[in-house]
Formats: C-alpha cells, sequence, structure tokens
C-alpha cells in the first residue's frame, strides 16, 4: 500500500483553459492600466538608467506546459501522457514572476495542481486527491554579456541560486459497500504527504536574432542528497522568444525536468524516479 500511495506523488505541470482565462485576462487589464517602460517583459536586458524607478523591472509569465510523465516508484514503472494527467486534473496554474534591480534578478516559478482519481475494486471503492505546490526561488544576476545594442546577436549569460520546494498532500477515502442489502457502508479516510527543499543553481542564456525574436535556454540542477533532499535534479528548457508590442512577448519551446530522491528506511524506503517532457508556450508581460 505505501508503495501505491507514493506513486501517486510526483509533479504534475498542467496549466487548465479557465486558469488561463481568468489570469491571462487580469494581468491584461493590469498591463493596459499602468504606464508604459521601454523594458523585455523576460528582463532579461537592461535598460539605460534615467530614472530610479527604471532600474526596476518586473514581469509575470502564466504558462502553460503540455507534458507527459514517467514514474518509477518502488521498482513500478508508470508512464502518463498529456490527456492522461488532464483527465484527472480539476485544477492546474503554473506562473512565472521576474524582479530586477540594475543587473540583479529575482525569480520564482510556482505549479498548483489538484488532482482527483477513483479506483473501484468489487464492492470497494479508492478516491485518492492530490493537492501540490512546487515552488522555485532564485537570486543571481548577470555574468556575461556580449549583445550587440540592437539586440540582434551576441549571448547575454545569467546565474542564480535558490531552492526548490514540494509540498504534496494525498488524501484517500476508502468506502466499503455492504454484503447485505441495507447495511451501512465503511468509510475510511487516510491523508500522506511529502514536503522537502531541493538547493539548486541555475543558468540563462539569451540569444537574441532581432529585437523581436531571440531564444533562450534554461537549466537548473541540483538536490545532491542534502539533508532531505532529492539524490539529484535537473531542469532544462528551449524556448523561442517572440516580441508582440513593448511589454508582451510570447515563449514557445520544449522542457523537460527529471529528479531521483528516496523516502523512508529500512523496509519502508521507497526510491522514486520522475521524468515529465512536453512542449511549453507562455505569455511574458511586462508590469513595471
Amino acid at each position: 500500500m505505501k508503495s501505491k500511495m507514493q506513486s501517486y506523488i510526483s509533479p504534475l505541470y498542467l496549466f487548465t483553459v479557465r486558469s488561463v482565462v481568468i489570469v491571462v485576462a487580469g494581468l491584461f487589464i493590469l498591463a493596459f492600466c499602468s504606464d508604459v517602460h521601454a523594458q523585455d517583459p523576460l528582463e532579461l536586458e537592461e535598460t539605460t538608467v534615467q530614472t530610479p524607478a527604471d532600474q526596476w523591472g518586473i514581469a509575470l509569465t502564466p504558462y502553460a506546459w503540455f507534458a507527459a510523465q514517467s514514474s518509477d516508484v518502488g521498482g513500478k514503472a508508470l508512464r502518463q501522457s498529456f490527456n492522461d494527467l488532464a483527465s484527472i486534473t480539476n485544477l492546474g496554474f503554473q506562473l512565472r514572476a521576474l524582479v530586477r534591480w540594475r543587473w540583479v534578478l529575482f525569480t520564482a516559478d510556482w505549479t498548483y495542481a489538484n488532482q482527483q482519481s477513483e479506483t473501484v475494486i468489487w464492492r470497494t471503492s479508492i478516491d485518492m486527491q492530490l493537492n501540490q505546490h512546487i515552488l522555485d526561488m532564485k537570486i543571481g544576476g548577470k555574468v556575461y554579456d556580449s549583445r550587440t545594442p540592437q539586440q540582434n546577436g551576441g549571448i547575454g549569460i545569467w546565474i542564480a541560486i535558490g531552492g526548490r520546494y514540494w509540498d504534496n498532500t494525498v488524501e484517500f477515502t476508502t468506502r466499503t459497500e455492504p454484503i447485505l442489502p441495507g447495511g451501512t457502508p465503511s468509510l475510511t479516510t487516510t491523508e500522506t504527504g511529502q514536503t522537502w527543499w531541493d538547493p539548486v543553481l541555475g543558468i540563462s542564456l539569451h540569444f537574441p536574432v532581432t529585437p523581436n525574436v531571440g531564444f533562450l535556454v534554461r537549466a537548473t540542477g541540483g538536490g545532491l542528497g542534502i539533508a532531505n533532499a532529492s539524490i539529484y535534479l535537473w531542469d532544462a528548457e528551449f524556448v523561442a522568444l517572440f516580441r508582440v508590442s513593448r511589454r508582451f512577448m510570447i515563449s514557445a519551446g520544449y522542457r523537460q525536468f527529471k529528479y531521483d530522491r528516496t523516502d523512508g528506511s529500512g523496509d519502508d524506503e521507497v526510491r522514486q524516479t520522475v521524468t515529465v517532457t512536453g512542449p511549453a508556450i507562455g505569455l511574458s508581460i511586462g508590469i513595471l
């Protein structure tokens, strides 16, 4: 039972349509109701400092990751396509935030998922509900920049350090129908979960092609088995960037991440390896 319960505690990267509509609509209202600054919505370039306000930049990026998942838990393999995950997801939400002060950056990447499924075995039904939060936070800065003033060549490199927080809570409700008619069903609810931090180091590389088109490569690694951290964690993404206005940018690309960790000890020890991969698309909005 423990292995089965652990198999449900794995990252889910889904963005439902209703979440996209609500978040994007709100951000559009905010964007059009505030002053415009000539800054890259991704804040991957500095502007000429003219006033104290120009030293700051804020960008929000709601995005969708159409991912499939491969999990190996306690020697058992579980393979789920994007459609499999979407069919059992009540709500999914993903958002990146970036704050810049001159060349210093603070980034946050938050995923929330509420997932539910039901399994029926003869007279017994097992309802599983997963609530998951994944929050990656880093601080760092630009270490190299050879990009042209026209943003049509060269490369910009940023390095950041921080942590990735995982919070997975799973609730199981077991209902067993009586054998004889008129009897009272047996109802049992149990809850289990995982929380841990992974120390991480990240790098971003920006390759502008024209003032409106460029490419971005992100990579993160960490874990290293420190304290309760994963044995290892890596996350890589390659995206094309398309600026549609002074403060709006579309990103589209491919992302994959993997982690390997062990929970429990002795006879209760369970090792799980999870890989999530798929295309992603986002809308970056420069707020400041």
